[in-house]
């Protein structure tokens, strides 16, 4: 349990609203707050982990936060006034890490499950024969999310040969469950320029392959491994990535999946520069009439599996902007890069040489880097290559992020405190884990595997801890769970020296992510003069079971000043006129 005082008013945005309250009755509404929350439990996650009563909201920022006698003094006659009856709240929480845009990269289509549920060929081939029938001759035919080849009964992916006939007329792309393969037909190899010609991506050194038929030495129309994915599906004329689509779908995802859950901010890695419509598709959001209703973090990836390193390094010098670059609900500072893929011995890691190349310039150009690694060569050369970047091009406070990272070894630890590395780590795939893994996992003692994240390792190291949702389960509050709990879903618990503080773990989903992204003097705590941002909860997460966590209801979801989210499953505490987007807000120097 974590329990504090009431913190005293802070005055220090709302000092003349107090001194002209005491000489009047009224505060005048030019200067009184546009609403007030009272009546509730804030948990302000200041640096003292502070308890609040009440706020005072103006132009989207809190300008008071204290007690109730405090800040209903402030009101005047147009304030709003909003009960939370004792409910529990916290600052906006935070996901360091959401496939957003990669998620919603089609429309809401009932083939898409159909598709995900499909277990053979022949089930397939009808589900892109009925996606074909209503889409119009020549447009792309893309069908994500596809069963693992396991599902299948042929124990095969489908080829060209099994989709020409029903698809004479459309360039047709399926992509199968985590990344296993893309699959195109004979129109759609032919428009990205796949022949029997194609160069192969691994004779280069990079992650991809194309299936050749031994019988005519033609593709099949099988791909696997992100650089073959970029060449049949990124290139100009297979784009399937559209800014009107995503446009449309990141803002439907953003209210039927981001705000339920208490998001009002997140960093999207999955952004190729190349991938231009993503980057469109959020800045049109947040340009548009409405406006985003959360918070982006908008990352720009380097699509070092798919390209050579000299490709890579001219995207770089290519950027038409330097970091950072931003509004109050648009970020672009940081290139994500995946430094491999896949496990056992399908494990790709991209090569040393490379790899290093690209951090460095990346840290040599002002960018932050978030970096994927699972494998430990690819942690090994990670640190070192960070540490030959700071000794080229010293930097200060360049807050560079590691995710996933589960094996490090002493002196990788060493490193990533010395240079201000923090860890991003993904605890929700603990819930899905054997009961026996402790058994099942290979121990090395020169470099021992501490199992799927470690947080306290990193936090005893002084390492910087934030917390992720990645794909799935989404939601911060699970990863606070897990954090807090490290339960597997039989009951099990999974090394419980490895578990943080409710202090700790609601800090990586708040405040330690707003800091993460050089953006703690706005946002991540209930404090004057900081976005307007919480989350009221259905329970005292400060008080309840620690195992309960995970079941409490987010009641209201409130970005910048304003009700985004209202829990339609509740008795309301307001005003259905409360559920109104955010303002626009004009960009920042």
């Amino acid at each position: 349990m974590v329990e504090k005082k009431i913190i005293p008013i802070r005055l220090s945005l709302v000092l003349p609203l107090i001194l002209f309250s005491q000489c009047t009755s009224n505060v005048p509404d030019l200067l009184a707050p546009e609403r007030i929350l009272h009546n509730g439990k804030f948990v302000t996650v200041d640096q003292d982990f502070s308890i609040a009563q009440a706020v005072a909201i103006k132009n989207g920022r809190f300008v008071a936060v204290g007690s109730d006698s405090e800040i209903l003094a402030l009101a005047g006659a147009q304030t709003e006034k909003v009960d939370l009856k004792g409910k529990t709240v916290l600052p906006g929480l935070n996901d360091s890490h959401v496939h957003l845009a990669h998620r919603v990269g089609e429309p809401p289509d009932p083939l898409i499950p159909k598709f995900a549920q499909a277990r053979s060929i022949a089930e397939i081939v009808e589900v892109v024969a009925q996606k074909v029938a209503v889409t119009p001759a020549g447009e792309v035919v893309w069908i994500p999310r596809g069963p693992g080849i396991q599902q299948i009964q042929e124990k095969r992916w489908p080829t060209r040969y099994d989709l020409d006939p029903v698809s004479p007329e459309n360039p047709v792309i399926l992509a199968f469950a985590g990344d296993q393969a893309n699959v195109g037909n004979s129109l759609a190899l032919a428009a990205a320029n796949i022949d029997r010609n194609v160069r192969q991506p691994y004779k280069e050194g990079l992650f991809g392959k194309f299936d050749i038929d031994p019988r005519t030495g033609e593709p099949t129309g099988v791909a696997t491994g992100f650089s073959a994915f970029h060449m049949l599906r990124e290139g100009k004329t297979l784009n399937i990535w559209t800014a009107d689509k995503l446009q449309e779908n990141i803002r439907s995802a953003l209210e039927r999946d981001i705000l339920p859950n208490g998001i009002t901010s997140l960093s999207d890695p999955l952004t190729s520069m190349e991938n231009q419509p993503t980057q469109h598709a959020y800045q049109r959001l947040a340009h548009s009439e409405e406006g985003l209703p959360a918070r982006i973090n908008l990352m720009v990836r380097i699509p070092v599996r798919a390209l050579s390193t000299e490709d890579c390094l001219q995207l770089i010098d290519n950027l038409l902007f330097a970091p950072p670059f931003r509004s109050d609900f648009l970020r672009v500072g940081t290139f994500k890069l995946s430094l491999d893929k896949g496990s056992g011995d399908e494990l790709y890691v991209v090569p040393a040489q490379k790899g290093r190349a690209v951090l460095i310039e990346g840290h040599k150009r002002g960018w932050q880097l978030y970096v994927h690694i699972r494998a430990p060569e690819a942690f090994d050369y990670a640190t070192q290559a960070l540490e030959e970047a700071f000794r080229l091009y010293p930097r200060e406070d360049a807050r560079h992020v590691f995710t996933h990272i589960n094996k490090p070894t002493i002196e990788n630890l060493e490193t990533m405190t010395r240079l201000g590395i923090i860890a991003d780590l993904q605890v929700g795939p603990i819930y899905h884990l054997p009961d026996d893994t402790e058994e099942t996992y290979p121990q090395n003692p020169q470099r021992p595997d501490l199992g799927p994240h470690p947080v306290a390792t990193y936090r005893d190291a002084g390492i910087a801890v934030i917390l992720s949702s990645d794909q799935s389960p989404l939601g911060p509050l699970f990863s606070v769970w897990e954090a807090v709990n490290r339960v597997r879903k039989s009951g099990k618990v999974f090394q419980p020296e490895e578990r943080l503080t409710l202090e700790e773990a609601i800090r990586a989903v708040t405040l330690t992510s707003a800091w993460t992204f050089f953006e703690s003097d706005v946002k991540g705590s209930i404090e004057a003069g900081k976005y307007a941002d919480l989350v009221v909860l259905g329970r005292d997460i400060l008080s309840i079971d620690p195992m309960e966590i995970k079941d409490i209801p987010i009641l209201m979801t409130m970005t910048d000043g304003k009700f985004v989210y209202i829990n339609p499953n509740q008795d309301p505490m307001q005003k259905v006129d409360y559920l109104r987007p955010p303002v626009r807000n004009s960009y920042l120097d």
